[in-house]
């Protein structure tokens, strides 16, 4: 079918007349009432006929948004990647967060309806050969899963082909696609492997039945041979393209590095076998592989549960992690997500879980009305009071004397660990769904479906009612402290002091504004965690600034919470999973805080800090762990483009662009000076190796030399805009660069050397560190490389936009170049490939090598700016990376990929 529809039962006259209209245009669709025979099992028509169609059309209504059934209809959907076309018959809030990303087409009786049906066609024809083979193949795919994965169901000959094709071509298009069509696809081709090898046995066995076969054998074993290559080719091709449309779906978690080590491990067999691989395809398995290495964030991933996970909690030493899921049972992992124990007991759904302080007694609480005590080897200790009520929370206090509990009655109790009743505290009017003790447990934090968060002391009586939410109140969390954290149904968190009064509201942006179903704050309580519906994670500075959000997860995260020592991030959700996530990055630290697009960036001589220049009207320093140090005085209403330091590392200079002025100031932030001059916007600024002279250039056609003092002393000139000016190291040389297509070199006493044609803008012009080579860049999308005397050496080719910056690393044996295309690329001197760096959203406008050259800046429009780990990126380097960042996960999730990382040589020792 084209597209399948689900509704409420309530608009069906609507639907009807849609479905009738959609008729008239021969388009075949789906619907209940013409889809499913009176015997068949409905459910499963259902699902089978969301899986065959290539569309899924959802009528939006109050009706269809609060239908369980609906519900079901787009969870089966968004796991199989269908495509959506949301129709809205009549307008509501609360639409499913997935839904609410796509535009809506509107069918409600105040629109045309003739002209809304033209528009619900062309969604629906749509990059059509892509959709139409997504849907045979994951049709194919889940009939090979129903049949016990059996190889009769696999795909081979050219059905094979067409699908590696498309699945290469469909890398990152919606409908992304799906796990299952990938690992069908990869399956796929292993059997047809197996199928040439077992011919290629065959043919070779026939040399031993007659010399005079001999011939017809050869050239069969050279025929089976070639397919084998060709096979062995196509699964790298496959496997590049899987770790790519991977990252484009969740660079974060692990899937693209696996996927990426695999194309690695292929690469590498496919060399030492001495196969000829196109250069192109070699570095395109190294970019997959960095890009995956780069971003990674997950850790590890606790599976196991066949239900939801409710609950995920670390113990206080760090050494175990209990879960608690939807299938009645708690599972213990180790820190390193090796399964321990799997604690049974509860007869029902299990719904939290916490430690006690010193780590040795685990709390299970129970839709079942019971609280368990456990042992950490998983024998049960005790089983308190059973209750008419199921249990949500369970907290206990800080000296580990009281356990809290809090449930479906509204009631909130207070236990001794022997299990006796303490306190019964009533006051909410609704189901409890979280507690927290403050650190000096004198107060206890409530957060209820009432809308309400109360706070109790110790002794059960009620200090204070929070401010009533505009929903329900899911989450509360003290930190280290006691400021408290409330998340609520409403996609927001509160922050109130321990006396309850109210500090700030941290809110998402409003395209992500899902219910949060809980909030966590760091041990040191300067950053806090909320797991939210659209099955992300986003984590946060105490101050309200969004630090990152991760994504990854298949279905609604539960719950959220902090190691011990504030390194890792468990996240539990409704996909059956826990993801832990590492907060720090290993290979590449992102610098977050300005509030416009960064241009140029730039270390300082010393490798200390970092300067960043921005759209936002401000330069900030940063240390190379990522944290800012200063910001440069704003100025008002203009842009700063250009920053670089003395090479004496005492003045930093600035171009405030639209204002045609360079800010000279110190170290320690304080204005020196002020080069003015120039009649239109300047591009640059270069001190000279001595730093005494300072170089401007400007759109005015200008370059002009200063000194430290703002006195001018030279100024030189092209025919257009000059975009870049440099000296080279030994001071003897300066290079300009112009809207003009040209380079231009000249002495220090402002004599033109040599003209250099380019044949497009130079935007950047770099001297190598030994003053023998220049590089230039500009609009032709190509670096050229060139010696003194004007002969030209190579060209590097690669890039899909315009280049902004060219730089040498300070060995010179390697070169950095910033793209329009959100690329960096570093290439070997010898104009050579070596590695692309993606992830940015935003152009690349600027990029700096640290002194010590191991580690490169870059800057991005898209607000922020990347320190790059850069030291030895070979594939053997990338993969032993790779390979240490999954040695836990491997260990204990080994299924058809235990060997991955055999004969990899990795650093760190286990």
């Amino acid at each position: 079918a084209e597209a399948f529809i689900s509704y409420s039962r309530k608009d069906k006259e609507f639907v009807k007349k849609l479905y009738e209209a959609l008729k008239q245009q021969k388009r075949d669709i789906w619907v209940d009432w013409e889809g499913i025979p009176s015997t068949a099992d409905w459910r499963k028509e259902i699902y089978e006929g969301i899986e065959g169609a290539d569309n899924f059309i959802f009528i939006i209504s109050p009706n269809s948004v609060v239908s369980e059934v609906c519900g079901e209809e787009i969870e089966h959907a968004l796991k199989h990647n269908k495509r959506l076309v949301p129709i809205v018959w009549q307008y509501v809030e609360g639409v499913d967060p997935e839904l609410a990303k796509i535009n809506y087409i509107f069918f409600q009786e105040s629109n045309d309806f003739e002209e809304a049906l033209q528009s619900l066609l062309k969604a629906l024809d749509t990059d059509l050969a892509h959709v139409k083979q997504h849907t045979r193949i994951i049709v194919r795919a889940l009939e090979w899963d129903q049949k016990k994965r059996n190889n009769s169901y696999l795909l081979e000959g050219s059905e094979l082909e067409e699908a590696e094709q498309w699945f290469t071509q469909g890398a990152g298009k919606k409908p992304l696609i799906t796990p299952l069509q990938q690992e069908y696809i990869g399956e796929s081709r292993k059997a047809q492997k197996v199928r040439h090898r077992t011919r290629f046995i065959a043919l070779t066995s026939g040399l031993v039945i007659s010399i005079g076969l001999a011939i017809v054998a050869v050239i069969n074993w050279k025929q089976a041979d070639d397919l084998r290559v060709k096979a062995q080719k196509s699964e790298l091709q496959a496997l590049i393209s899987a770790s790519d449309a991977r990252f484009t779906s969740n660079r974060n978690t692990i899937d693209a590095l696996i996927e990426g080590l695999k194309a690695g491990k292929q690469l590498k067999e496919l060399i030492q076998a001495k196969v000829d691989i196109p250069l192109q395809q070699q570095q395109k398995a190294i970019e997959v592989l960095g890009q995956a290495v780069y971003w990674v964030r997950e850790r590890d991933r606790l599976q196991g549960h066949s239900n939801y996970i409710q609950s995920v909690s670390f113990s206080p030493d760090g050494e175990a992690i209990a879960t608690a899921s939807g299938d009645n049972t708690v599972k213990l992992w180790n820190k390193q997500g090796r399964l321990l124990n799997t604690l049974k007991g509860h007869p029902d759904q299990v719904l939290s879980v916490s430690f006690s302080p010193d780590s040795q007694i685990l709390a299970s609480a129970s839709y079942d009305g019971t609280v368990k005590l456990w042992k950490k080897d998983g024998k049960e200790l005790k089983t308190f009071k059973k209750l008419n009520t199921g249990i949500r929370a369970v907290s206990f206090s800080h000296d580990g004397k009281i356990l809290a509990s809090g449930g479906d009655d509204g009631i909130v109790r207070l236990w001794n660990i022997q299990g006796q009743e303490l306190k019964m505290i009533e006051g909410h009017t609704g189901i409890i769904y979280s507690l927290s003790f403050s650190h000096d447990d004198q107060i206890l934090a409530s957060a209820s479906y009432d809308r309400t968060v109360k706070l109790w002391n110790k002794d059960g009586k009620q200090l204070k009612t929070l401010e009533k939410q505009d929903s329900t109140v899911t989450s509360v969390s003290f930190s280290s402290d006691d400021t408290l954290a409330s998340a609520s149904l409403s996609g927001r968190v509160k922050l109130w002091n321990p006396d309850g009064k109210f500090l700030s509201t941290l809110n998402r942006s409003e395209t992500q504004s899902s219910p949060i179903y809980s909030v966590s704050f760091s041990p040191d309580g300067q950053t806090l965690t909320t797991a939210n519906n659209d099955n992300s994670v986003t984590l946060w500075q105490k101050n309200g600034q969004k630090l990152t959000t991760f994504t990854g997860h298949s279905g609604g995260v539960n719950q959220v919470t902090f190691s011990p020592d504030g390194r890792t991030l468990a996240s539990a959700s409704q996909d059956k999973t826990v993801k832990l996530w590492q907060i720090d990055r290993p290979w590449q630290t992102i610098l977050s805080g300005h509030q416009a697009g960064v241009n140029r960036v730039n270390f300082s001589p010393d490798g200390k800090e970092i300067a960043t220049a921005s759209d936002d009207g401000t330069v900030k320093l940063w240390n190379q762990q990522g944290k800012q140090i200063k910001s440069l005085k704003k100025i008002n209403n203009s842009k700063i483009w250009d920053v670089n330091f003395s090479p004496d590392g005492q003045i930093i200079a600035a171009v405030s662009s639209n204002e045609g002025v360079v800010r000279l100031w110190n170290r320690q932030g304080k204005l020196l000076n002020i080069l003015l001059k120039h009649s239109d916007r300047i591009q640059s600024v270069s001190f000279s190796p001595d730093s005494k002279t300072i170089a401007t250039s400007s759109d005015d056609g200008m370059i002009k030399l200063w000194n430290q003092q703002g006195q001018l002393l030279r100024t030189l000139n092209h025919s257009a805009a000059v975009y870049s000016v440099s000296f080279s190291r030994d001071g003897k040389i300066i290079a300009t660069s112009s809207e003009d297509k040209t380079v231009k070199l000249w002495n220090r006493q402002g004599q033109l050397l040599r003209t250099l044609n380019h044949n497009a803008a130079v935007y950047s012009v770099s001297f190598s560190p030994d003053s023998q080579t220049l590089a230039s860049a500009g609009a032709d999308d190509r670096v050229k490389l060139w010696q003194l005397d004007g002969r030209a050496i190579s060209s590097l080719d690669g890039h899909l936009a315009a280049i902004w910056q060219v730089t040498f690393s300070p060995d010179g044996q390697m070169i950095a170049t910033a793209s329009d295309d959100k690329t960096v690329k570093l290439w070997h001197k010898d104009g050579t490939l070596i590695i692309t760096l993606t992830g940015n959203s935003g152009e690349i406008n600027g990029i700096s090598f640290s002194p010590d050259g191991k580690t490169l800046v870059s800057g991005s429009k898209d607000g922020t700016a990347i320190l790059w780990n850069v030291e030895n990126l070979t594939l053997d380097s990338l993969m032993g990376r790779g390979c240490d960042w999954l040695h836990d996960y491997l260990a204990n999730n080994s299924q058809g990929q235990s060997d991955l990382c055999d004969g990899v040589k990795t650093q760190a020792k286990y």
